[in-house]
Parts: C-alpha cells; sequence; structure tokens
C-alpha cells in the first residue's frame, strides 16, 4: 500500500513541474520556451488610445515581437465583432509591426504552423494578413487572404512550389473563416480552411536575413498594399505542430468565434442548442502514437491530463459558459455543500467521426489563483450524470489533493463523459445542532 501511495505521488510531483500547456487551445507554453512564438488575439494585452490600436502584446511570451504602431498608420478596434469578441480593422493605409527584432530562434526557418481568423471586404485587393517587412522575394513569410482573389501562403525564397501555397477559386472569401497552415522540410505544405484540406505541396524554402525584417500584420508596406478587411487572431509556431494538435486549436478557434467547421469540427458545447460553452475551449486528443496531445490548459484554469485510455481518432475538448469565476452559486448545490462557482464547464469526449467515446480516466487540476481560501476537505468535484443541467442532485466527488501555487488536483477522474457539465465547490453547508434537533442553515 505505501508503495501505491509512493508512486501516486511522485506522478503528481513529476507532473506538476512540468509547464502546463496555456497556448491556444492548450497547445504550445506561454512563456516562449516552446515552438509558440506568436499570439496575438484581441482579449490580451490589446493598448488603444480611443478606437486606435497603439500595439498588442504577445500572448506567447517573447517581448521581442510586441506590436505597436503611431499616427495614421494606426488601425482601429471593433468591439464585440464577432461572437461578442473584439476584431482589427483594417483600412489598407494602416498595420502593426515588430522592431527589427526578428531572430532565427524567435522566428521561422524552414517549419512553421500557423493560423489566422479574418474576413476581407473585398477579394480584388493585392494585401498581407502576415507578412515579413517588408516584403521581398529573396526571403519571405507571408500570408494573403487573398491577393487578387487567389489566397497565398509563402515561406523562404518566393515564389515557387517548393515556397509556396497558392488556391484560386474560393468563395466566402469576405466572411470570417479559420485558415492553418503547416510547413515542413519533410512532409510539405498544406492549408486548411475550417479544417478542410485545401492543397499539399512538397518541400519548404528557408527564411533568412532575420534582423532586416519586422513581422507585420495589415501589410501596407514595401511590396504589398494594405490589407481591407477584419482580424480577429493569428497565432505562429516556429516548428509544425501533430494533427491533434491542429484539431484541438481549430476547434478552439471554431468555439470562441462562433464558426462552424467543415470538417474535425468535434466540439459542440458551443452551439446555442447545447448552452454557448464557447469560452476557453482546451483540449486532449490523439490521431495515432506519432499525433498526440494528452495534457493541455489553455487560457482557462481547468487542466486535464494523464487520460489513461485516449485511443486514435480519440479528443476531449471542454469550454465554459463565461459564468463568473467566484464561489457564489448558492441555490443549484447539492445538500452536502454550501456553495459552488457559477462558472460550469462542459465536455465533448467524441471520435472524428463525432460519436461518443470513453478517453478512460482522467487527472483534473484548477488553478484556484485569486478565489480566496480553499478548505481542501470541502473542495469537491460535482459533475451532472444524469445531464438534466442541474447539479443539486449529485453527489459530489472527494479527494482534492493540494499541488501548491493555488494549484488543486482530482486523480483518476472517471466521471467525465460526452456533453457532461462540471464545477467545483468549496465549503460545506454549517450545521448547528441543538439538543435533539438538527437544522442545517445555509450560510450566505
Amino acid at each position: 500500500m505505501m508503495k501505491n501511495y509512493l508512486f501516486i505521488f511522485i506522478s503528481l510531483f513529476s507532473s506538476t513541474i512540468l509547464l502546463s500547456q496555456t497556448g491556444p487551445g492548450g497547445v504550445g507554453i506561454t512563456d516562449g520556451t516552446s515552438s509558440l512564438k506568436i499570439w496575438y488575439n484581441t482579449t490580451n494585452g490589446v493598448s488603444t488610445t480611443g478606437t486606435l490600436i497603439d500595439g498588442i502584446t504577445n500572448s506567447a511570451g517573447i517581448a521581442a515581437l510586441d506590436l505597436s504602431e503611431t499616427g495614421g498608420q494606426r488601425p482601429t478596434l471593433v468591439p464585440g465583432a464577432v461572437n461578442g469578441f473584439d476584431a482589427i480593422s483594417f483600412s489598407g493605409s494602416n498595420r502593426l509591426e515588430t522592431g527589427l527584432t526578428l531572430t532565427t530562434s524567435n522566428f521561422i526557418v524552414d517549419q512553421a504552423s500557423s493560423f489566422v481568423v479574418n474576413a476581407a471586404d473585398n477579394t480584388s485587393q493585392k494585401s498581407c494578413v502576415y507578412t515579413t517587412s517588408p516584403l521581398q522575394g529573396a526571403s519571405r513569410f507571408t500570408c494573403h487572404i487573398p491577393w487578387d482573389n487567389t489566397v497565398y501562403y509563402d515561406i523562404g525564397v518566393c515564389c515557387g512550389v517548393n515556397a509556396r501555397i497558392q488556391v484560386g477559386g474560393l468563395t466566402g472569401l469576405t466572411s470570417y473563416s479559420y485558415w492553418s497552415y503547416d510547413a515542413d522540410p519533410t512532409t510539405g505544405k498544406q492549408l486548411y480552411r475550417n479544417g478542410t484540406l485545401l492543397q499539399n505541396r512538397a518541400n519548404t524554402t528557408t527564411v533568412t536575413n532575420h534582423a532586416s525584417y519586422r513581422f507585420n500584420l495589415g501589410g501596407n508596406t514595401s511590396g504589398t498594399a494594405g490589407y481591407v478587411g477584419d482580424l480577429t487572431e493569428v497565432i505562429v509556431f516556429n516548428a509544425k505542430i501533430n494533427t491533434a494538435q491542429r484539431i484541438i486549436i481549430e476547434n478552439y478557434l471554431a468555439a470562441k468565434y462562433g464558426l462552424t467547421g467543415s470538417s474535425n469540427d468535434l466540439y459542440n458545447e458551443d452551439n446555442a442548442v447545447n448552452g454557448d460553452y464557447d469560452f476557453n475551449v482546451a483540449g486532449i486528443g490523439r490521431i495515432d502514437a506519432s499525433n498526440i496531445h494528452n495534457d493541455s490548459q489553455g487560457t482557462g484554469i481547468v487542466r486535464i491530463l494523464n487520460p489513461s485510455g485516449l485511443g486514435n481518432n480519440e479528443f476531449l475538448l471542454w469550454g465554459h459558459d463565461n459564468g463568473d469565476l467566484a464561489f457564489t452559486n448558492i441555490t443549484d448545490v447539492p445538500n452536502t455543500v454550501r456553495t459552488r462557482l457559477s462558472r460550469v464547464w462542459r465536455v465533448s469526449e467524441v471520435n472524428t467521426s463525432g460519436g461518443a467515446i470513453n478517453v478512460g480516466s482522467i487527472d483534473m487540476r484548477f488553478d484556484l489563483t485569486g478565489l480566496g481560501t480553499i478548505s481542501l476537505p470541502d473542495l469537491k468535484l460535482i459533475v451532472d450524470t444524469d445531464n438534466d443541467g442541474l447539479f443539486a442532485d449529485e453527489t459530489p466527488i472527494t479527494g482534492a489533493v493540494d499541488l501548491g501555487s493555488n494549484i488543486y488536483a482530482f486523480v483518476g477522474v472517471t466521471a467525465i463523459q460526452n456533453n457532461r457539465r462540471f464545477t467545483i465547490s468549496n465549503a460545506p453547508h454549517t450545521v448547528i445542532t441543538n439538543r435533539q434537533r438538527t437544522y442545517r442553515v445555509k450560510v450566505n
């Protein structure tokens, strides 16, 4: 028995010292140490003067790649433009840029994975959504959505098939889409729109002369006109991520911006009929032994890891309803607890065909920093096992473990299944006994 407890302790400690995957969808680390190098989104680090954007902090944690602009070059922030989230509006005569701070370690060389969410105002423009600036043929990393009604992506020496993805004849470019691009010398280049593969080409070429370039959103620089349209999020890795990770990020973007994927749209808790659990979506998943992601947190407080039965083509994704992150719900609670978080999460536990599956037991971590004093014996996980939308009729799961730094774990959880909701409670009812009568009182 002592060996079993020692094994559990060592497992918990070992996984605790590993940094959480806090990147988009729970892929990548946001301190600059992983392949996640650029992450611009309108929900973090946007500084404005009125509606004009002065700068955006790089959420990937590399300050050298923060964006800024001044004067008339500044684009406009449009509040609540897409599913309640803000958008950056470019007019064709503005942009955002880094300094001359690109290096071979913080930027692209010969491989990448990138993600863009945008909607162009017209399809005849000849511009860049993102680009190395100035735009040159000898070396570039660019994304044109569109350039004269054609979508281009370039890496390295422009513009032969080894450097370029080129797709014409597309419709709907003035509506929002999420675009996923992979480039690797061994596996070549792939471009996806809303999860569907548009083109697959062999080879890549190499980006060079990093110190001579800035990274730019919106074009409007030497070699390219300015982009005319809206943009919400840009994510760039300087290595190709695996297929499971790409699908997880695509589902994070689809849920956040209220978009529907045409392929591998696995997380359906963001639909209105399921309650619009659109926020901080993250996930774990596996395509095969070479394409797996089994530890994820993302931008929320919930981390899930160590699935015991994650099989090929299986995913577990979760998001929340944006309820208050506070222990303030005292009505919909089991009779053994006093209060729970007002925030509720819901999961999609499915295969790539959309069928319900079971990834086995999981470990769940909650970062409760800033949520007041936590009573460890009273911290409980509550799962809506009968899926009726209520927690009052459930039996809370006990056994929380304090991992330090305000992180608390539930180990070997089996109650999480497809479409189920979950939340956590903190304190019990106060029980007052007066001789032979016992009164159970809810305390505010």
